[in-house]
């Protein structure tokens, strides 16, 4: 190798370190993406904040005086005070929609296993203070919201059901999607495998996907949809990864799923 083609290997070489660096010091930057919302002043009186594992987290329950209530875990860049009008005006069922730390007005700092504990900790506290049964609850878990649905699922076998919108089988999964040059798997810090959790589990699951999901790879969804172990249905709605709420067919889904 002459010297000038080993000054381009080296530059290379740094240059792809420098960004191996600056992906593990910033992967959180990434992965989390806090958004602030002003609450709508008409959803006050629906307000739930709780502190949870030592932590205040913002909340609302929607209440509409039905017999099911639908836990949301939401995006990584979603604030859920930005969802209360169109979940109320669409969703049959109540809705219990609470931010992550660090979103919306939630105190604390993102991470998997702290988000989580504080999702297992809300749905127990909420089952306790209302007095309903988990076999009550279906939990629904939007992008990266899904993988934390999976895990409580796991936690809480007892729900009814779980609705994974455009889910995956791992953060590794979307990384190697989106990073295909980065050795992501050694270095990341919140896996979210959801795919070691999806064949031991026998809830019943609606898997949401879209079919021009330029975030996910549908075929990661779709993956982790056939490795469920318990009943499924799984529909594709020709929509990209952000949007898929708007299509007609989605909340129509939702509802005849926790109806059923």
């Amino acid at each position: 190798m002459g010297p000038m083609l080993l000054r381009i290997a080296l530059l290379l070489i740094t240059a792809w370190a420098g960004a191996v660096a600056w992906m593990w010091v910033r992967q959180e930057a990434y992965l989390f993406i806090p958004n602030h919302w002003d609450p709508l002043a008409e959803f006050e009186s629906y307000r739930w904040d709780r502190e949870i594992n030592g932590v205040k987290l913002q909340g609302w329950f929607l209440d509409k005086g039905a017999d099911i209530t639908v836990v949301f875990h939401g995006g990584n860049a979603q604030d859920m005070a930005g969802h209360c009008e169109r979940i109320f005006a669409e969703l049959d069922s109540n809705a219990l929609l609470v931010n992550y730390r660090g979103y919306g007005q939630s105190e604390g700092t993102p991470g998997e296993k702290e988000i989580v504990a504080d999702s297992i900790a809300v749905l127990d506290l909420f089952c306790k203070e209302k007095q309903v049964p988990l076999s009550s609850i279906y939990l629904l878990g939007r992008s990266i919201g899904s993988g934390v649905s999976t895990q409580v699922a796991a936690a809480r076998p007892e729900v009814a059901g779980v609705i994974l919108v455009t889910p995956y089988e791992s953060i590794a999964a979307i990384a190697r999607f989106q990073y295909p040059w980065l050795p992501i798997e050694r270095f990341l810090r919140h896996p979210f495998r959801s795919i070691d959790y999806a064949p031991n589990l026998q809830i019943p699951a609606l898997i949401l996907l879209a079919e021009f999901d330029e975030v996910i790879p549908v075929e990661s969804g779709r993956k982790l949809g056939e490795a469920w172990g318990g009943p499924k249905e799984i529909v594709t709605l020709p929509t990209g990864h952000n949007d898929i709420n708007e299509h007609p067919d989605y909340f129509e889904a939702i509802n005849r799923f926790v109806s059923d």
